[in-house]
């Protein structure tokens, strides 16, 4: 299960209790018809539950690739840093010789 997989299911399931909050409170008689902070439940149980349903907007938030997935480009991306950096002294290292034999030439 990928990490966008795992937040739909809290945001469904967090807009999903918001709105049966609401259900248990409107039956009981506890919200008016006038606008009160009681409907803030079903307003954002409903916006979590449309966010949890669409799909395309999780996947730009989290990542959308297994644990498999992730590990192994994570470990791509390490060993592609190593090589740069082993690159990157063994350039310095030449120059460092160069720069050195220029020295002594010019001595």
């Amino acid at each position: 299960m990928t990490p966008a997989d795992r937040a739909r299911k809290i945001l469904l399931g967090t807009g999903m209790c918001l709105l049966f909050v609401f259900a248990v409170g409107l039956s009981s008689g506890r919200y008016s018809t006038s606008p009160e902070i009681g409907w803030v439940f079903p307003i954002i149980g409903i916006l979590l539950v449309g966010i949890g349903i669409a799909k395309g907007s999780l996947g730009q938030q989290f990542p959308d690739e297994s644990d498999d997935d992730m590990t192994h480009r994570i470990q791509g991306d390490v060993e592609r840093n190593e090589r740069d950096k082993n690159v990157g002294q063994a350039w310095a290292s030449l120059e460092r010789h160069v720069l050195k034999s220029e020295i002594s030439e010019s001595e």
